[in-house]
């Protein structure tokens, strides 16, 4: 009889607690939307005072990649690779500082590009994509031009960008097509590898008109490896980077 009418004064007490977590609940809520919405005002009203100043522009940007893959190693297959240029394409967000400091500045993207691997080699060839998430940040020069400033405003920018692959680049497709390096792949063990992060230097020129429109271009230069390859019986090890040319268009709202 203890045991049970123990047990009718929990059951008891639970209306009372559900009511206060509730309460809780609700107030928790009201109080992250109210500092949310003052989040949001603080941005608007942040971004507004630098539109005013033309400190601070935000917009879109796109643009074609042109890629071409660079490949060293040692063994089998360092011998009779041909590699070939090819297109692809980016487009994301962008947003530019400009620092009162001998027109210096700042800018980043989060875009997501496609580049494409073209490669060749005793009869065999593949053309696949690397899709990435690409993040440019710059440091950028403008060249102000004496009465045409309002106009046209070249500038110089470079900085790294960081890329994190979102797919694999098939390369066993391509040994498929090649019987001899497919051979000699399928009878001993091998290792393939896509490279998850790639970081890359960025060094190009670019103009804005009429304080809106941006038109620019850059050559990335890689520091690492987007792809390698690996086999075990004659230690064979190739690394294949991708240098890329990217022309863009960008709207500053």
């Amino acid at each position: 009889m203890f045991f049970f009418g123990q047990s009718l004064g929990k059951v008891g007490k639970m209306p009372y607690l559900c009511s206060k977590l509730f309460c809780l609940y609700y107030t928790m809520r009201t109080f992250l939307k109210r500092i949310g919405l003052l989040l949001v005002y603080a941005l608007l009203s942040l971004d507004s005072v630098y539109a005013e100043s033309d400190i601070f522009r935000w917009g879109i940007t796109a643009g074609g990649n042109i890629s071409k893959v660079d490949g060293t190693g040692t063994g089998f297959m360092n011998t009779g690779w041909h590699y070939d240029s090819s297109g692809g394409y980016y487009a994301g967000i962008t947003a530019r500082l400009s620092l009162p400091i001998l027109n210096f500045g700042l800018d980043a993207s989060f875009v997501y590009s496609q580049e494409m691997a073209d490669i060749e080699s005793n009869g065999a060839s593949i053309m696949d994509k690397l899709r990435y998430f690409s993040v440019p940040v710059h440091v950028r020069y403008d060249l102000e031009l004496p009465f045409l400033s309002d106009l046209i405003i070249p500038y110089l920018f470079g900085g790294p960008q960081c890329n994190f692959a979102l797919n694999d680049f098939d390369l066993y497709e391509f040994f498929r097509q090649d019987p001899e390096s497919a051979k000699r792949l399928y009878e001993v063990d091998s290792e393939y590898r896509t490279s998850t992060r790639v970081w890359k230097l960025d060094l190009g020129v670019g103009v804005i008109l009429v304080d809106h429109v941006q038109v620019s271009y850059f050559y990335a230069i890689p520091f690492e490896s987007s792809f390698r390859f690996k086999t075990i019986y004659d230690d064979s090890k190739s690394h294949f980077k991708m240098g890329t040319h990217r022309i863009g268009l960008t709207y500053y709202f």
